[in-house]
């Protein structure tokens, strides 16, 4: 009995053309994740900003963040006047509130997402309480 399979020849060039494939999809893939973070980060950043203000606005003063603002624990790290977004184990967005003022400050040089948050117009900023 004689088998069909395939040559030798052939399973190597089918190894080429997939490393070819692979090496073009896998940062497509890792940007698409990046974007969907950073998509999800600009959205967070807006409802905190809108959520202290307006709890602000209702009771003149805000003793802990958390009274104003429910986040997901595993993408921010909250304390009682502060809320930070890590990256590569560096604070990429902190948000504070000073002296009736709510602080939002993005360094863009701790990673690729931090960078890309800044590269679509979310930059450091003040709003007063």
């Amino acid at each position: 009995m004689y088998k069909k399979s395939f040559s030798l020849i052939e399973l190597i060039f089918m190894i080429v053309v997939m490393g070819i494939i692979a090496s073009v999809a896998l940062p497509k893939f890792m940007d698409t994740r990046n974007d969907a973070i950073v998509s999800s980060l600009k959205q967070d950043i807006t409802t905190i900003t809108t959520s202290i203000q307006s709890y602000y606005l209702l009771n003149g003063k805000i003793d802990k963040i958390s009274d104003c603002v429910t986040l997901n624990s595993a993408t921010w790290d909250i304390s009682d006047t502060e809320i930070k977004y890590l990256e590569n184990k560096k604070t990429c967005i902190d948000i504070k509130i000073e002296d009736s003022k709510l602080k939002v400050t993005i360094d863009n040089t701790t990673g690729t997402i931090c960078q890309e948050l800044t590269n679509q117009g979310i930059s450091t900023i003040s709003y007063s309480l």
